[in-house]
């Protein structure tokens, strides 16, 4: 009877011992959850000068079995470098977080890329899996757009006649990753100096939309210099003479709204407002050579201007004249 259950006993054993453990639980799975810790929910990549370049998504991968996996982590990013670990070991029931970090080039046109996350067992009790386990997680990221802009003036400086209209040009670079609108104008005290002193300014566009580094945009300031006034000083040729500056704005509107502060810069012109004295025996007190001087006046003051002098001089000999 003792060998009888001995032997009952040997081909009991031998029906239950060849099952693997593998076989007899559960198949190999895996699961993967990926976040993005930015408000968008997107991985939100700054790319202005001096930014970082860089968004992370934050993993977890686990293993639901009671028995360990080896598993693999790949990344798609659609162009873009990215840094991730190769292979996670997981116990029974474990489960363990990694981070995906993203790098994009700095300047980078504002745009979304796709990003793509996955998590593949490739080994379960150190053997290959008998069937296909991964999960995947698909995210967003987004390259922000960030500010930026040029001004300069076309002219740092012109000759003028009092009491005339003349177009002040200024040129508006947009050099942002994306369309801006600009409000252009004046500053406040250069408008308020210049009002003072008897100009009359006019602005016929406010606001430009200009695309991401796109050629220049040339906005217009029209003046009208003010009147002679009497306190103003005489110049060597015998002519009233005053400089006044215009300091010419642009600000951009993405900025004012989405980056907390608003980016503007600034240019200058300088308007020399030329105009001969109500008593002509005064100029000739101050200088004898005016009739004379128009070569002189076209060198030292060529350029841009040198129509508004050569016709200030014309207008003088002229009345010289009569």
């Amino acid at each position: 009877m003792r060998l009888k259950a001995i032997l009952i006993c040997v081909i009991f054993s031998l029906t239950v011992l060849p099952i693997t453990p593998v076989d007899a639980q559960v198949a190999p799975s895996v699961n993967l959850e990926c976040v993005s810790l930015d408000p968008s929910g997107a991985i939100d990549i700054e790319v202005y000068p001096g930014a970082d370049l860089t968004g992370n998504a934050f993993c977890t991968v686990s293993n639901p079995n009671s028995y360990q996996e080896k598993i693999d982590i790949q990344v798609t990013s659609d162009g873009l470098v990215t840094a991730h670990p190769g292979t996670i070991t997981l116990g029974p029931n474990a489960e363990e977080d990694f981070t995906v970090t993203v790098k994009a080039d700095q300047r980078m046109t504002m745009q979304s890329r796709n990003l793509m996350v996955r998590a593949t067992v490739t080994e379960a009790m150190n053997a290959p899996p008998p069937n296909a386990a991964e999960a995947e997680v698909s995210m967003i990221v987004s390259i922000l757009q960030f500010s930026g802009l040029q001004v300069e003036a076309v002219e740092a400086s012109m000759p003028s006649l009092s009491e005339i209209e003349q177009d002040i040009e200024f040129k508006i670079y947009n050099q942002g990753n994306w369309a801006d609108q600009f409000s252009i104008g004046l500053t406040k005290d250069s408008l308020e100096e210049l009002e003072y002193a008897g100009f009359s300014i006019s602005i016929p566009l406010v606001k430009v939309e200009i695309e991401s580094m796109a050629p220049p945009t040339k906005a217009r300031i029209l003046v009208k210099t003010p009147k002679v006034s009497e306190d103003w000083p005489i110049n060597s040729e015998g002519l009233y003479e005053k400089s006044f500056t215009l300091e010419f704005i642009a600000t951009s509107e993405f900025s004012c709204r989405y980056e907390g502060s608003c980016n503007s810069e600034t240019a200058y012109t300088t308007i020399t407002v030329y105009a001969e004295p109500s008593d002509p025996e005064e100029s000739d007190s101050k200088s004898g050579i005016i009739s004379n001087s128009m070569d002189n006046k076209a060198l030292v003051y060529g350029g841009g201007g040198a129509g508004v002098i050569l016709l200030l001089i014309l207008f003088v000999v002229m009345r010289r004249k009569k």
